[in-house]
C-alpha cells in the first residue's frame, strides 16, 4: 500500500510538470513561437571581440568571464533576445545576435569599457583652418600642410595659453608657452606605443602633465589634466532631460564619491570639468560652485545616445580591453527550409521507434511510448521556458536522444523477460528488470554526458548547442525511464487480468503475479 501511494505520488508530480511544459508550451507562448531559432536558422549578427593588453592589465580566465557577463548584461538592457555568447580556444569572445541586421548600436554598447573619468579642461587645440583632430591611425595630432600654427587655447578665456612648435633637432611636436613674462617650453607631445595615449610630458622628467583626448561633441583634440576621480564611484546612471528640455545623463555617486567630487569641484571654480567616457570628452561643463550632489553628462545628440551611455556606466567597466576582430552580418545558412526537414526527421523517427516498441513488447511498448511522449513534452517545455535558442545541431542533438530515449526502456524490458521466462511473477520480474539495468543504463548515460561536458567545454556556438541539447536530453529520459515508467509498470502490475506474459511481449502461456 505504501508502494502504492508512492508510485501515485511519483505520477502527479510528473503531471504537474507536465502541465508547467504545456504552459509554457501553448500559453505563455504560442506554438510557432515558442522555440527561438539560432543564427544559422534564422540570420543575425556575429561579432568577435579579442582581449588585448594594455598597460599593466592581465587577461585571466576570471576576468574574461566577468567580460561576458557584463556584456550579457548590456545585450539583455538593449532588448535583443536570444543571444549566444561563448569563447573560443584563443579567448575570443564570440557574441551571435540572432535577428539583428545592423549592427552598429550593439557594437556601440558591447564593445565599450565604460571607463569613466573626471578630469579638468586645460585647453582645445586649434589652427587658422579650424579644429584639429587625432589622426585614428597613428594616434597623434592630425595637421595638415596649412596649418602654419597650432596653438592652445584657454577654454575660460578663448585667448591662446600655448603654441606648437618641432623641435629642430628631434622633429618632436614641443608646447611653448609664455610664463611670467618669458617664452617657455610646457612640454612635449609623445605618444604611448602599447595604450595608444597621446600624452603632455616635461621635457627633462619626462613626468605626465596631461592627456590628449577626443571632444566627442566638436571631433577636435583637448588637453586634459590628470584623473580626479574615476567611475567606481558611481551607483546609479540614468537618461532624460533636463529643465531646459535637453537631453542629459544623471549621475549618482556612492557616499565616498560625493565627497571626493565635492572636493573636486571645490577646488576648480570657475574651471571646466571633463567627464570622459572610454577616452572620449564627452562633456566639458563650467563649475560654477562646489557640487556634493549628482552630476550630468550633457551635449548629447539623441535620447538613444544618452541610454546607451548610461547603460554602459550602470553595468560597470569591462575588466579587460577588447578589441572588434570581426563584425559582420550573416544570413540564415540553413534557413527554415533546413528546419523543416530537420522537424520531419524527428517526427518520422518518433513514429518508427513508437510502432517498433508497439510491435515488438506490446504492452510495455505503449508504456515506453508514453513515456517518450512526456520526454518530448519536458524536453519541449524547458526549451521554450529558458528561452533557449535552437540551432540546426541542437535540433540534431534532439532527435540523437529521441532514440536514446527508449534505449533504457529496451534494456529493462530484455531483463523484464528474460524473467518471466525463469517462470517468476510480472512484478517480481519488473522489480529484478530494473534492478539488474539500471547499473548497465547509468554507465552508458554517464559516458555520453561526460562527452557532452567536453564538447560544451571545448566547443563553441552550434557545437555548444548540440551537447547542451543531448545532455538535457540523456537527463530527461533517465527521469522519465528510471522513474515514471517505473512507477506506471509498478502500479499496472497490480492488474492480474491486464499484465500477462503476452503483454510483455513474452511468448509464454500462463504466469502467475
Amino acid at each position: 500500500m505504501r508502494n502504492k501511494k508512492l508510485h501515485t505520488t511519483v505520477i502527479v508530480i510528473f503531471l504537474a510538470i507536465i502541465a508547467v511544459c504545456l504552459y509554457y508550451i501553448c500559453i505563455k507562448n504560442t506554438i510557432d513561437s515558442s522555440i527561438k531559432l539560432g543564427l544559422d536558422l534564422k540570420g543575425g549578427t556575429q561579432i568577435i571581440l579579442k582581449p588585448v593588453n594594455v598597460g599593466e592589465e592581465k587577461i585571466t580566465p576570471e576576468s574574461l568571464d566577468k567580460a561576458m557577463l557584463i556584456i550579457m548584461d548590456r545585450i539583455d538592457k538593449l532588448g535583443i533576445s536570444e543571444p549566444l555568447i561563448t569563447r573560443d580556444y584563443s579567448d575570443n569572445i564570440i557574441i551571435q545576435l540572432p535577428g539583428v541586421d545592423d549592427p552598429n548600436r550593439a557594437l556601440e554598447v558591447i564593445g565599450k569599457t565604460a571607463q569613466l573619468e573626471f578630469r579638468v579642461l586645460s585647453g582645445y587645440f586649434i589652427s587658422q583652418e579650424g579644429i584639429v583632430p587625432i589622426n585614428s591611425d597613428s594616434g597623434q595630432l592630425h595637421i595638415d600642410a596649412e596649418d602654419k600654427e597650432i596653438f592652445l587655447t584657454d577654454p575660460r578665456t578663448g585667448g591662446a595659453s600655448g603654441k606648437l612648435t618641432a623641435d629642430p633637432e628631434t622633429g618632436e611636436l614641443l608646447l611653448a608657452g609664455i610664463v611670467d613674462g618669458e617664452e617657455k617650453i610646457l612640454g612635449k607631445l609623445t605618444n604611448n606605443p602599447e595604450t595608444g595615449e597621446l600624452l603632455l610630458a616635461e621635457t627633462e622628467t619626462g613626468e605626465i602633465i596631461g592627456e590628449i583626448l577626443t571632444n566627442s561633441r566638436t571631433g577636435g583634440a583637448s588637453l586634459v589634466g590628470p584623473v580626479l576621480m574615476t567611475g567606481d564611484k558611481l551607483s546609479k546612471a540614468s537618461a532624460g532631460y533636463n529643465g531646459s528640455g535637453r537631453i542629459i545623463v544623471s549621475m549618482s555617486f556612492t557616499s565616498e564619491g560625493q565627497k571626493i567630487f565635492e572636493e573636486i569641484t571645490s577646488g576648480n571654480i570657475g574651471k571646466q570639468l571633463a567627464i570622459v567616457l572610454d577616452d572620449e570628452i564627452k562633456s566639458a561643463p563650467v563649475i560654477r560652485t562646489a557640487i556634493s550632489g549628482d552630476a550630468v553628462i550633457e551635449n548629447i545628440d539623441s535620447l538613444n545616445e544618452a541610454k546607451d551611455i548610461a547603460l554602459v556606466l550602470q553595468t560597470g567597466a569591462l575588466p579587460v580591453s577588447l578589441k572588434i576582430e570581426e563584425s559582420n552580418t550573416v544570413g540564415p545558412t540553413l534557413g527554415k527550409d533546413a528546419l523543416t526537414r530537420g522537424l520531419y526527421a524527428g517526427i518520422i523517427g518518433f513514429v518508427l521507434i513508437m510502432l517498433f516498441m508497439l510491435a515488438y513488447y506490446r504492452g510495455l511498448g505503449f508504456v515506453s511510448v508514453i513515456g517518450l511522449i512526456v520526454y518530448i513534452l519536458i524536453f519541449w517545455g524547458i526549451i521554450s521556458g529558458i528561452g533557449a535558442a535552437l540551432t540546426l545541431p541542437g535540433i540534431a542533438g534532439i532527435i540523437l536522444t529521441i532514440g536514446m530515449a527508449v534505449d533504457a526502456n529496451v534494456i529493462i524490458y530484455e531483463r523484464i523477460k528474460e524473467e518471466v521466462k525463469k517462470g517468476k511473477s510480472v512484478r517480481i520480474s519488473i522489480s529484478e528488470g530494473f534492478k539488474n539495468g539500471i547499473r548497465t543504463i547509468i554507465d552508458a548515460n554517464v559516458t555520453t554526458l561526460i562527452t557532452s561536458a567536453a564538447l560544451y567545454r571545448f566547443g563553441t556556438g552550434p557545437i555548444r548547442g548540440f551537447a547542451v541539447t543531448l545532455s538535457l536530453g540523456i537527463i530527461i529520459s533517465m527521469m522519465t525511464s528510471l522513474i515514471l515508467i517505473r512507477s506506471i509498470l509498478f502500479l499496472i502490475a497490480g492488474n492480474a487480468k491486464l499484465v500477462t506474459p503476452g503483454f510483455l511481449g513474452v511468448r509464454r502461456k500462463g504466469s502467475s503475479i
